[in-house]
Parts: C-alpha cells; sequence; structure tokens
C-alpha cells in the first residue's frame, strides 16, 4: 500500500534532529525521497546548508531534483535566553550578534528558501512549503522578544503568500504554517522540562509535529497555520481582516 508522499521530493531544513529529523523520517515512512539540509550534518548523506545564505540556496535548489515539498523548519531561540527564565533576555541585552543570528535563521531562511524553490512549483501548477514557527507566532510570548518576532513574521510570511498565490490563481501551490507550543528538542533542554511541565504546559513529542505536517499536506489550506498543543492538532481560524 503506497504512502500519502510515494514518488514526491522533498526538502527540510533543519533536518538533523528535533522536529525536522521526526519530520523527516516520517515523510520517508510515507514514500518520500527526502534530502535533509542542516547547519551541522550529522550524518554523510545530508546536506550542508546556512539557510540564511541566499547564495547557499540557489545552489541548493539547483543540485536537487525538482522538489515538491520543501519544509522550511531550521531555527533557532534568542542565544543566552533560557525557558526556566521567566524573565527571558532583557531587549537592552540581545546583542546584535545575537539579533542577526536569529533573524538570520528564522525570517531568512524562510524567505530565501520560498524565494529559491517558489518558481519552479509555480510553473509545474504544484507544491508545497511548509514552515515551522511557533505558538509564539500567534500570541505574544514572555520571555523572548527576539524570537517571539521573528515567529510572528513567519506567520504573516505565510499568510501573504498564500493569499498572493490564491489571488494570482496559482491553486497548485500551497504554504502553511505549524506551531507547536513547547517541543522535546535540543532547544528546550531536560531542565527546562521540568519547569515548563511544573507549570502545566505540555512537551510535545517531535513525532507529533510530524502528524500536523501530515495533515497540513493533505488539507492544502492556502496560508493556513497549524496549532500543536498537547494532543490537539488543529487549523487556526483567526477572525478575517475586513477592508472596508
Amino acid at each position: 500500500m503506497g504512502g500519502a508522499l510515494d514518488g514526491q521530493q522533498v526538502l527540510v531544513t533543519g533536518g538533523a534532529s528535533g522536529i525536522g529529523k521526526a519530520c523527516a523520517a516520517r515523510y520517508r515512512a510515507e514514500g518520500a525521497t527526502v534530502h535533509v539540509a542542516d547547519l551541522h550534518p550529522r550524518s554523510s548523506d545530508e546536506l550542508q546548508l546556512d539557510v540564511g545564505d541566499s547564495a547557499a540556496w540557489a545552489s541548493l535548489v539547483a543540485a536537487l531534483p525538482p522538489l515538491d515539498m520543501v519544509h522550511l523548519n531550521a531555527g533557532i531561540t534568542t542565544p543566552g535566553r533560557s525557558p526556566r527564565d521567566a524573565g527571558g533576555v532583557p531587549l537592552s541585552d540581545v546583542t546584535d550578534e545575537a539579533y542577526r543570528a536569529i533573524f538570520g535563521a528564522n525570517i531568512d531562511g524562510v524567505f530565501f528558501g520560498a524565494r529559491a524553490v517558489l518558481p519552479t512549483m509555480v510553473e509545474r501548477g504544484s507544491g508545497h512549503i511548509l514552515v515551522t514557527a511557533s505558538m509564539a507566532g500567534l500570541g505574544g510570548m514572555a520571555g523572548d522578544i527576539a524570537y517571539t518576532t521573528t515567529k510572528h513574521a513567519a506567520v504573516g510570511f505565510v499568510k501573504s503568500l498564500g493569499a498572493t498565490l490564491q489571488q494570482r490563481g496559482d491553486l497548485g501551490v500551497c504554504v502553511s504554517a505549524l506551531c507547536p507550543g513547547f517541543v522535546d528538542t535540543p532547544l528546550v533542554p531536560g531542565d527546562a522540562q521540568e519547569f515548563i511541565a511544573a507549570m502545566g504546559m505540555p512537551v510535545i513529542a517531535p513525532e507529533r509535529v510530524a502528524d500536523a505536517a501530515m495533515e497540513a499536506i493533505a488539507a492544502h489550506q492556502h496560508g493556513s497555520q497549524w496549532i500543536v498543543w498537547g494532543d490537539l492538532i488543529r487549523m487556526h481560524s483567526p477572525a478575517p481582516i475586513e477592508f472596508t
């Protein structure tokens, strides 16, 4: 019996660990040929990519077969910030270096990645761009101002690109976002997980995010955002903005 992604060519960024690794495994199980790219590859079959480098994106896409799906998953939290610290990193303590690093990974990586793969998808009339955003992209998360800003930007990018594709009639190409809460990844170490659990919030297995990814792919809802919180997976449905 075939899988949902039989014969598809899929690229996953930040795929050497965490959410990306779990999603890559799921896509393979669904029949896809998966190309994993990461800033720090863990094996010889993984590709090295700095997602914030537009030239690197152009080179990578040129070297790969035409892609049916790209999961723009690579991302980081603000250097120096611990989830255990409710106060987080004061804005005045976010250095230029930390600012450039997190915006490069979380925003440039989404913008440059989508820009690199979109023309071929539009030409073929099919494709899916999936972005790992965060629950922090749907509300104001205290403690990590820079991270929250980047995830709001990622959600805004998905909404805008989705609306643009619809307006142009490119309905075969879909863009959507995953918005999980805290996930059991290297970005949330064990002591931080204990702190999060003590606050009554769930820590999600990365495989659960992979379940949400498959739901988003199957739904093919342009500009959609998918909440993953504990056992809950659902499409976020904010009130529409009316221009009058």
